[in-house]
């Protein structure tokens, strides 16, 4: 089994998936998966009065699933050090990260750590407002 291309098959199941958001168009009201997101009552208000049709879902979620190919591409880009996170310290010097199968239960894991690093991220991108 090559685990690289195992885990990249899943991830495009995983982006097809996310990006079916037809029903959340169509029934905006019900509470996203973090609550940080939830839509707002005239965000609500504003999809309910659309008229979405088959050809428009497909069209957002073709749009939406562009979107997250392309997340993950960068993601994978500053992984692969070629290109660079923006850093406190112009001086540091950016050669990306290794992802390697799991050997270790001790380890932190990435999936925990996005939750709890988007508040970092967004004091950060805030601090001037």
């Amino acid at each position: 089994m090559d685990s690289k291309q195992l885990f990249l098959r899943e991830l495009h199941s995983i982006i097809k998936e996310y990006a079916e958001v037809g029903e959340q168009l169509k029934q905006p009201d019900k509470p996203l998966s973090w609550e940080e997101f939830d839509l707002t009552e005239e965000e609500i208000s504003a999809l309910n009065a659309q008229k979405f049709t088959d050809e428009s879902i497909s069209a957002i979620e073709k749009i939406v699933r562009d979107n997250i190919m392309g997340a993950f591409h960068s993601a994978f880009c500053l992984l692969d050090g070629v290109s660079n996170p923006v850093s406190e310290n112009e001086e540091d010097i950016w050669v990306g990260l290794k992802l390697e199968e799991k050997q270790d239960d001790d380890e932190e894991f990435l999936h925990d750590e996005l939750y709890s690093s988007y508040w970092d991220w967004h004091d950060l991108n805030n601090k001037d407002k």
